[in-house]
């Protein structure tokens, strides 16, 4: 089994405009939110069965935790004072508006309790993802904490930090991140220079690390790096691929890592969940499709 977490879920409420007219709502809808809930309806879709970790406020986090129930989606979670995110979405033809709530606060106590709590999710879990945790009350140093909790109880565990510097001490098991990340402070202008970078992690005891962008992903273990991208001339659909998706990537790997995939398929899986938005409709997406693409991701060794 799979855990998702979400550090900063939120219910959204969206409404659209008839086109015509600027104060006539045409239609409305309520769902949740948030990097890990994202991650886990996406699995859904494919088939496949998770749960998410999450910090839960009052009546928002009871009206998140429900609707994610109502999706077929089990919530552990741990219980805050103050109030999760609430985001009202306003669109019509030609714009959109954004309002939100601000982020909940984090005591101390609610530090202990996260931590605590997040440690009885791991329960019969196979592996963890962390996404971006994007809470202000939240250093970044929770991530090493989450990790080492993880290891602790022989629990797999994928990272993608907000913060490359802080996770080098950290070593999870598996750590994604864009090439945007790296190019912060320096520009990356070949492959070696990603591999070169890759390797602080693996020799602080990271088992693999994925770079992605969008032509390519580089991926370094122990042993071995590799390039991963997708064959356009084995779609039908010959279009760029303009979109790519860590955070789904991420979800593809955690996927194929529960389902004790071979590594090679296990990377074709993951980039096939990141660039599927460049292929095929919202509504359409589930694992038929994923396995079309999954024929066109070639997998190179770098020699």
């Amino acid at each position: 089994m799979i855990l998702y977490c979400d550090f900063n879920p939120k219910i959204v409420r969206e409404f659209n405009l008839k086109s015509e007219s600027e104060d006539i709502i045409e239609s409305s809808k309520i769902y949740p939110s948030g990097h890990g809930i994202y991650m886990s309806l996406f699995a859904k879709k494919l088939g496949i069965d998770s749960e998410v970790f999450m910090l839960k406020g009052n009546k928002r986090g009871r009206e998140i935790a429900l609707s994610l129930s109502q999706l077929g989606i089990d919530v552990n979670y741990t219980g805050l004072k103050d109030e999760n995110v609430e985001e009202v979405l306003i669109k019509s033809k030609d714009s959109k508006k954004v309002y939100r709530t601000e982020d909940p606060r984090i005591t101390m106590e609610d530090r202990s309790d996260i931590l605590n709590s997040f440690e009885r999710s791991l329960y019969n879990k196979k592996i963890v993802v962390i996404p971006k945790i994007d809470l202000k009350g939240l250093d970044d140093d929770i991530y090493e904490k989450l990790v080492k909790i993880c290891y602790q109880n022989n629990v797999k565990v994928a990272v993608n930090p907000r913060n490359l510097d802080e996770i080098e001490k950290t070593n999870p098991y598996i750590l994604m991140f864009d090439k945007n990340d790296i190019e912060k402070d320096k520009k990356i202008n070949y492959t070696g220079e990603v591999i070169e970078f890759n390797k602080k992690f693996i020799k602080s005891g990271t088992k693999i690390v994925f770079v992605n962008s969008k032509r390519a992903t580089i991926i370094s273990t122990e042993e071995k790096n590799y390039r991963a991208y997708i064959n356009k001339e084995k779609l039908e659909n010959k279009i760029l691929t303009e979109k790519f998706d860590t955070s789904l990537c991420l979800s593809g790997l955690a996927i194929a890592l529960d389902r004790d995939y071979d590594f090679i398929t296990s990377i074709k899986l993951a980039i096939s969940c990141g660039v599927w938005e460049n292929f095929v409709e919202k509504d359409k997406i589930e694992m038929s499709p994923i396995k079309r693409i999954m024929n066109s991701v070639e997998v190179e060794e770098i020699l």
